[in-house]
């Protein structure tokens, strides 16, 4: 259904007012209302009038604003979403930092390496000239017989742009005497970071407020999950996954696989009915219901890149890089590569085509994968390891 017109143009508010004002002029002089026929051509009546138009037109322009933004599913403004979401007891969910654990490692074995606190670790420039830092939240120390030691870390900036993937960290910014290399594997975040919530992902929440009221439905269940800050996609396996009466609530945080800080959250919230303690509505007592990750499918992907002559290699590597991480983060962090979801697959093509989009890449060999890569209902791709190398197209 369109929304209804209320606003009207300048020009109709003219012609309504001066419209009126010349049908009820003979009408007022009679009664004694007006002394003379009024001049509306020109003059200090003209005037006055015009100012009238002008301040009736703006209040018609305030009015299709206000009922725009008093529309839930239509609001475009930060502050109306947020508050038609306080009024369902869905408020916005807010920036949150990363936190994880990063390697600190050495080539010998032999005495004690202190690392104090507050070392700087970070990532490589990405195809973006973007590098994302770290810093050491404990002291910690590389024992004598031992090569490495991990040491919990907290990302500088706020947001999801600092769930590096696996290898992403690399750098040491601050020099601690005996360390040779630092690194984060596969499962190194403790704690997502998260963006402010889209205000597309926030409507999408208060709707799921409403439809979650008519009992355990998965309505319900997405709306608990969803409400836990780090959560960006749920999906709700309500037809007897593990038998009759079983309800399996499949979630994926910002950096994908969720860590199990997260899956605890969400867990209290399905567990607690997501309301406040004075007024919770009890854990959804006729099903047996579990809260966990999807079931991670790595994806080793290595290839070459043919680029045309001319392009600077190290540029296009990193763009590349940057276009297939950003494939398994969520928001991407690229303009125009969708993040993998919840049982998609991963066909071959869909990861040639984000290479390709990269500056100077003509045409891409894989080694890994080499065929389309299936995900089953409960799983989600994640990347594994990423390796590209790069050649020079010949001349045609």
């Amino acid at each position: 259904m369109p929304t209804p017109q209320l606003s009207k143009t300048l020009d109709e508010v003219r012609s309504m007012v001066f419209g009126h004002v010349e049908d009820v002029q003979e009408e007022y002089a009679a009664k004694g209302w007006l002394p003379t026929r009024l001049n509306l051509n020109k003059g200090v009546v003209r005037g006055l009038l015009e100012i009238y138009c002008w301040g009736l037109y703006q209040l018609y322009q305030l009015l299709a604003a206000v009922f725009i933004q008093a529309a839930p599913k239509e609001a475009t403004d930060d502050e109306w979403m947020e508050w038609h979401a306080e009024q369902v007891e869905a408020p916005r969910k807010q920036w949150t930092k990363t936190k994880g654990r990063v390697r600190f490692a050495r080539v010998s074995t032999s005495g004690n390496v202190p690392i104090a606190k507050g070392k700087i670790v970070r990532t490589k420039p990405d195809g973006t000239g973007n590098v994302y830092r770290y810093v050491t939240t404990e002291k910690a120390v590389i024992a004598d017989g031992q090569n490495e030691v991990s040491i919990p870390v907290e990302s500088e900036e706020y947001g999801a742009a600092s769930n590096a993937s696996a290898g992403q960290i690399t750098e040491l910014v601050t020099a601690v005497p005996g360390v040779d290399v630092v690194g984060n594997s596969a499962d190194w975040l403790v704690s997502e970071g998260a963006d402010l919530e889209p205000l597309d992902r926030l409507r999408e929440r208060y709707v799921l407020r409403w439809n979650g009221n008519n009992g355990m439905t998965k309505h319900a269940y997405a709306s608990w999950a969803l409400g836990v800050t780090g959560v960006v996609a749920v999906k709700v396996l309500d037809q007897h996954p593990r038998g009759q009466g079983t309800v399996d609530v499949i979630v994926k945080g910002a950096a994908g696989i969720p860590t199990d800080n997260l899956l605890e959250q969400v867990r209290h919230a399905v567990a607690t009915g997501a309301l406040p303690d004075d007024v919770q509505s009890g854990p959804p007592v006729n099903d047996d219901w579990q809260v966990r990750g999807p079931a991670p499918v790595p994806l080793t992907i290595s290839g070459e890149l043919v680029l045309a002559p001319g392009t600077h290699t190290e540029t296009a590597k990193d763009e590349a890089e940057q276009r297939i991480r950003a494939m398994f983060t969520d928001p991407s962090t690229v303009p125009g590569v969708a993040p993998l979801q919840i049982g998609e697959d991963v066909p071959l093509d869909r990861l040639t085509g984000v290479v390709m989009a990269a500056r100077g890449v003509k045409k891409v060999n894989w080694t890994s994968p080499t065929n389309d890569q299936a995900v089953p209902v409960d799983g989600l791709a994640v990347l594994g390891s990423l390796t590209l190398t790069t050649t020079e197209a010949t001349e045609a």
